[in-house]
């Protein structure tokens, strides 16, 4: 049996972070990977430009978290994003920029950048990364972990420890190794598992695209969320049209409660606004305007003065107005049942894409079981968790990585401190 000091599940975000700082204080690590190199979803996060943090206030931050966000709050109060970005700039010599929404991404627009150079900084710390290593038990005696058990090229193979660090991430886009692992090591130390379900995924149309709108993206949209026939958020932005329903930035962000209420049986429908700079008066008088222009144009000929022309049809076949009559025949109940459709448009939500398409996995380790301030078990005093793995998700825009990053430091600061306690003794 092979002994380390501590042995950290997982080489993502949170994991290196910890490893790379315990590594810094001089306490011998070794972190555990199944995949072939460290990082993998990182690599791929914020469409391979890595999305590191945001410039947002830290109260914007918490909430981003939902109700979960409250548990943020020690480990934000110790390394949040001024520390973040400090640590890039003079630890990993690593330029950042601020983008529209106050999203932080690498200069070099790499994750690939983030991940390898936080690699190399636990490395040079002399942390022992040992790649195609999974975790598959922990050995518990008493109240604390002995050991871990690791599936290995080699065969089966136990690390005694002295403290162990799950941060294996959640269980989205399974490719890169988050497969759920830390989950089932918690379950084995007697912890709860808020059950994990897409965050940030795209979602499923009950027609799917009956309109033949793939591919379309519409830039400036008021996208509302309707649950139960009541009014529950709305968004403006960005969205896109896919052959199975919708997706793109709003959409994404509004996903996450949208599958809560799915998975409790409530009726969803969205409600899009193709026009929310206009109020539906100042609409009406730019449609007279169009239709007086274009008088003898042909109504279907004119929408693409309005909106983008494949939405032309659309409205046409939901509204019932014939598309050949002149513009200067269109009737006001006409206009009226147009202008309606352009600043309603609904969408009947049925489902939601499965893990695999998830940026974010929502459910986790459960929250209240876990110590804020040191990332511990309240069960075994020397197991800790960090990172993806707890039952924390949050909007997109960085605030699931700074989350990662922060989690994985202080879990790291409080082992350091549990370890000098114990020399101390």
């Amino acid at each position: 049996m092979i002994k380390s000091d501590i042995v950290i599940v997982g080489g993502g975000p949170a994991g290196l972070m910890a490893a790379g700082k315990l590594g810094q204080a001089g306490i011998p690590v070794l972190l555990l990977e199944k995949m072939e190199k460290t990082g993998k979803k990182l690599r791929i996060t914020g469409k391979g430009r890595c999305n590191v943090s945001n410039s947002r206030p830290q109260r914007e931050f918490i909430n981003a978290f939902g109700t979960q966000g409250k548990f943020l709050y020690s480990a934000f109060s110790r390394f949040f994003r001024d520390e973040l970005l400090n640590f890039f700039k003079h630890e990993l010599h690593i330029e950042l920029t601020e983008e529209r929404g106050g999203r932080i991404f690498p200069s070099s627009q790499n994750a690939h950048e983030i991940a390898d150079k936080l690699t190399d900084w636990a490395v040079g710390h002399h942390v022992n990364i040992l790649y195609h290593h999974s975790c598959d038990s922990l050995i518990v005696h008493g109240d604390k972990i002995q050991a871990v058990s690791c599936r290995t090229p080699s065969g089966l193979q136990q690390y005694e420890t002295s403290a162990v660090l799950i941060a294996t991430g959640g269980a989205s886009y399974p490719a890169t190794g988050s497969t759920g692992d830390g989950y089932k090591l918690a379950l084995q130390a007697g912890h709860t598992i808020i059950p994990p379900a897409p965050a940030l995924v795209p979602l499923v149309a009950e027609q799917g695209d009956r309109y033949g709108l793939q591919g379309l993206s519409i830039k400036n949209a008021l996208v509302s969320v309707y649950t139960e026939g009541k009014k529950t958020a709305s968004m403006f932005g960005e969205f896109l049209f896919t052959h199975f329903g919708l997706s793109g930035p709003v959409v994404l962000t509004l996903s996450r409660e949208i599958v809560l209420s799915l998975r409790h049986q409530k009726r969803i429908s969205l409600e899009i606004d193709f026009k929310p700079a206009l109020d539906e008066q100042t609409l009406d008088k730019r449609l007279i305007r169009e239709f007086t222009t274009h008088g003898n144009k042909k109504l279907k000929n004119v929408f693409r003065f309005l909106m983008p022309e494949a939405l032309g049809p659309v409205c046409l076949s939901q509204t019932g107005v014939s598309g050949d009559i002149p513009c200067n025949v269109v009737r006001v109940e006409e206009r009226k049942k147009i202008l309606h459709w352009m600043k309603h448009f609904t969408v009947k939500i049925s489902g939601y894409r499965s893990l695999d398409e998830a940026i974010v996995t929502q459910g986790g380790v459960y929250l209240k079981e876990i110590e804020p301030a040191t990332l511990r078990s309240k069960y075994i005093p020397n197991l800790y968790f960090a990172g993806e793995v707890l039952d924390l998700a949050a909007d997109t825009g960085g605030y699931n990585l700074q989350a990662a990053f922060s989690t994985g430091w202080c879990a790291a600061e409080s082992m350091i401190q549990q370890i000098h306690q114990a020399q101390d003794q």
